[in-house]
């Protein structure tokens, strides 16, 4: 089973809940959508199916924060990438 919770003003960021009850886990992935493409996991907790509504608060909480850090790395990298255009490789004999 799976819940998604969008996040206020963001449309490109989310948390995606799932529940397993063979493995009696609860994880939540923190979810990034690139333009043109699919979503991409972030961040992820997990926790036993034993968990209350201030521990699904605080670990909601946790996942965006470290969603929010990679995300700021990603871009970093990719706006170098942009700059980079070519890269010559030259032997010294």
């Amino acid at each position: 089973m799976e819940w998604k919770v969008e996040i206020e003003g963001v449309a490109n960021q989310r948390i995606l809940v799932r529940f397993d009850p063979q493995a009696e886990m609860v994880y939540f992935m923190g979810q990034y959508k690139p333009k043109n493409r699919e979503w991409v996991i972030f961040s992820q907790e997990e926790y036993s199916m034993n968990i209350d509504l201030e521990t699904i608060q605080d670990i909601l909480g946790k996942v965006v924060k470290k969603m929010r850090e990679r995300l700021a790395a990603y871009n970093n990298i990719a706006e170098g990438f942009t700059l980079l255009k070519t890269i010559e490789v030259r032997e010294e004999n």
